[in-house]
């Protein structure tokens, strides 16, 4: 019986301690003011600065009904260009966890944790994240369909 116990202990403690550390897969759809400057050969600036409004899926729950405004650029010379940015993640509990992103234009771009804020404080973790811009019904405003997938560590 004392066996069975801790056994029992051992199995919720160690749940517990792992509760804070789990995979991220999220998407929603950015949407902000963008500026650009450049010709038509493939050399431009652009910067953008928006909200993404994202939801957890394919069974995770991290970052669920997250907001994150994001300010970022990109910068092309010859039609090869570089993207870099910034998203701070406000939560349902009022927390924020802040990334830092960059890669290669048009392609899945690497992020990473860089701070937060209560019970995010010590955040850590990172991934990957891709996006599909479309169209918007406004000049002046950008709107992309965006996915993030990755790890985090609360500990």
């Amino acid at each position: 019986m004392k066996n069975l116990f801790l056994t029992v202990l051992f199995v919720l403690i160690s749940s517990i301690s792992f509760a804070d550390q789990g995979e991220i897969k999220q998407h929603g759809i950015f949407t902000g003011q963008s500026k650009i400057i450049g010709d038509d050969k493939g050399n431009f600036t652009v910067t953008y600065d928006g909200v993404i409004g994202l939801i957890a899926i394919d069974g995770t729950t991290f970052g669920d009904k997250t907001s994150s405004h994001c300010l970022g650029s990109i910068v092309s010379v010859s039609g090869k260009g570089f993207e870099s940015g910034t998203c701070t993640n406000k939560f349902e509990d009022g927390g924020t966890a802040t990334i830092h992103y960059e890669g290669e234009f048009g392609k899945k771009f690497k992020w990473k944790y860089v701070s937060g804020t209560g019970k995010y404080a010590n955040i850590s973790g990172g991934g990957t994240s891709s996006y599909t811009p479309f169209n918007s019904a406004k000049d002046g405003i950008a709107q992309s369909f965006n996915e993030f997938s990755g790890t985090y560590n609360l500990n």
